[in-house]
């Protein structure tokens, strides 16, 4: 274990790669997922079909098939070199967008549709009803998932180290091999994953007290736009 302790620098370096890493796939995801579930609300059914589609074929096909074909599939078709970096942030954003479609949609249809059609009537236009109305009462619903899929999608991230990316797990399973095999740095790993994890679920439950108790009541905003 002594040995393992040596590396302590270096695991460091490879946890700070790992958030970067999931964060930026769950921000991109975020957008995407965001972007999808309006399609899924849209009145055109092509677009709600389109969007059906990408959501439930990204979330029925194995995280670990899409990072395979964006490493190696994606620059045959595409004729383009593609690093370890960009194919594990791209199979984690398409799969986080999936799963993010759903959680932003069940938000938004949370709200009841009384209050988006009071919203229009008294004048509102979509944008001002989704900022003011729907975006507040939905970020609520939306808010306790999204924890838990950043959470997934931190804990998928070290399938990259099956395509070469040296993030947390690859580091460890290096030095793993470096020392000769152990146990030691499997469970440095497993507790600075485990630490991470918690972080994560405290802050998200921070947000939601924030959120719960601070938010500003629906009947005030629409008061405060008449």
């Amino acid at each position: 274990m002594s040995e393992t302790l040596a590396y302590v620098p270096l695991f460091i370096k490879a946890t700070g790669t790992t958030i970067w890493l999931s964060w930026l796939a769950l921000l991109i995801g975020a957008v995407g997922g965001t972007a999808i579930a309006l399609l899924r609300t849209s009145r055109l059914w092509p677009l709600r079909v389109v969007a059906l589609l990408y959501t439930e074929a990204f979330r029925s096909v194995p995280i670990l098939i899409v990072l395979f074909f964006a490493y190696f599939g994606a620059p045959v078709m595409l004729d383009i070199d593609v690093s370890p970096f960009l194919a594990a942030t791209a199979a984690l954003a398409l799969h986080a967008s999936a799963n993010m479609s759903e959680v932003v949609r069940g938000g938004i249809e949370s709200v009841g549709r009384g209050q988006w059609e009071a919203a229009l009537a008294s004048g509102m236009r979509m944008r001002q009803v989704m900022r003011y109305i729907v975006a507040p009462q939905a970020l609520r619903v939306i808010l306790p998932p999204s924890v838990g899929i950043y959470i997934t999608v931190l804990k998928e991230s070290s399938l990259a180290s099956i395509i070469g990316y040296f993030e947390l797990t690859r580091t460890g399973l290096m030095v793993r091999e470096t020392n000769g095999g152990g146990f030691g740095p499997l469970l440095v790993l497993g507790v600075i994953y485990f630490l991470i994890s918690y972080g994560i679920s405290l802050c998200g439950a921070a947000l939601e007290r924030r959120y719960a108790v601070g938010g500003a009541s629906t009947d005030a905003v629409v008061g405060g736009m008449a």
